[in-house]
Order: structure tokens, then C-alpha cells, then sequence
């Protein structure tokens, strides 16, 4: 099997669709996934439910709002994907006229880093459908990838200084796909805490401040 990380994208085959749709689904997925597979949308690697399988992938679609934003999980051959991607780079107009600055300021900072912000969540798949998917609620889910926990750091420090309408939420993510949500990671960072939780493709786990200082992401 490839090596996916969680969050990444997939889009499957035309005849990996066909069967997908042929499984026993009620009306409402049903009409969720015709959708998804007429518009050639993707699906998300989420955690195994499977770990050591090394013939199918675990794949999630979270629906827009007309489907009640309905979570639907689906188990597929590694041989029915027909690419890999991943989610939209963060760009200043995201959120409107009153975001561009802030998130223009924040774009600038990360490219002196060398390291991209993309969105998911929410506002990510909202842009990969073209259909409603925010509400007035939603928080600016980011991934950020960093090269090690020093540059990880510095990400911190300026996702913290970003203020804006919604909340911002989301995942340092590290070279090995383990990845941590930046808000306990500033905590870890900060000693207010003195472990965190690390998501990985197969499960989850605590990991403390010395993990990241012996260990070369």
C-alpha cells in the first residue's frame, strides 16, 4: 500500500465509484455519493480502521449542509485510487474583505519559514465542492507542514498572534504524517503541559516535550 497520511486526498476510479454506489446505502447517501462521484470530488484518508491492512483504505466524506453535513466512512482497494492531493493552500481572501490583511500578514510570515498553510475542515470543503459547507460557527481549520519542532515553534507563535472573526484550529503536521494540534503543542512548548496527543494513520498517542527534541522529525 502507498504511504497516505491522514488529511490527504484521494480520488478514485470511475469502476472503484461504480462499486462504491452498488454497496447498500439509504437514500440520503446514496444521493450524497452520485453527487460526489459525478462531480470527480475526493475523499480523505482518515485513521485505519483496519491498521495492518495493507489492501484496503479507510476514507471518510463529510457532506456539505444540504446533507446535514452527514459523515459517511468507506473502505476501498488501494488499486481503486487514481490520485493522491491535498487540501487548498490557505489564501488571504478566504474570509472576506476584513481577513486579507491578517491573513496576508500571517502568508508573508509562513513563507519566510517555508512552509505552506492549507485548509480543510469546513472552509476546505467548501472550496473543494463549491457547495455550503460553513457555518457562522465553523473554525478556520488549517494543516501546516513543518520540517521539525524548532520551525514548529515559530508557526505557533504566529498562529497566535492571528486574530481573526472565526476561530483558528487545526494541525502542525510533521515529515512522518504524526501531527499535533498547534493549540497543545503551544501548550507543550509553553510547560503548561507536559504531554500531547499525536494522530497518526493508525491511531493516536501521548508523546512528551522530549519526543520532539531527541527525535528528528
Amino acid at each position: 500500500m502507498r504511504a497516505l497520511h491522514r488529511n490527504q486526498l484521494v480520488w478514485l476510479s470511475d469502476a472503484a465509484w461504480q462499486q462504491v454506489r452498488a454497496r447498500a446505502w439509504d437514500d440520503q447517501a446514496q444521493d450524497i455519493l452520485t453527487h460526489w462521484h459525478l462531480q470527480q470530488l475526493p475523499l480523505v484518508v482518515c485513521r485505519q480502521r483496519v491498521p495492518q491492512s495493507t489492501h484496503t483504505l479507510s476514507l471518510g466524506l463529510p457532506a456539505p449542509l444540504q446533507w446535514e453535513r452527514r459523515k459517511l466512512a468507506l473502505e476501498v482497494a488501494d488499486a481503486d485510487i487514481e490520485r493522491v492531493g491535498n487540501f487548498p493552500l490557505l489564501s488571504p481572501g478566504l474570509l472576506g474583505p476584513e481577513g486579507v490583511a491578517p491573513l496576508q500578514n500571517f502568508l508573508q510570515h509562513l513563507a519566510v519559514l517555508e512552509v505552506p498553510a492549507r485548509v480543510y475542515g469546513s472552509y476546505g470543503w467548501q472550496l473543494l465542492s463549491g457547495l455550503p459547507c460553513v457555518r457562522n460557527s465553523s473554525d478556520l481549520d488549517l494543516i501546516i507542514p513543518v520540517p521539525d519542532g524548532d520551525v514548529a515553534g515559530q508557526v505557533v507563535w504566529l498562529l497566535r498572534g492571528l486574530h481573526l472573526a472565526c476561530r483558528v484550529d487545526g494541525e502542525l503536521q510533521f515529515p512522518d504524517g504524526h501531527a499535533v494540534a498547534w493549540r497543545e503543542y503551544a501548550q507543550l512548548i509553553g510547560g503548561k503541559v507536559e504531554q500531547v496527543l499525536v494522530k497518526h494513520r493508525t491511531g493516536v498517542q501521548l508523546s512528551a516535550m522530549a519526543h520532539w527534541q531527541a527525535v528528528p522529525c
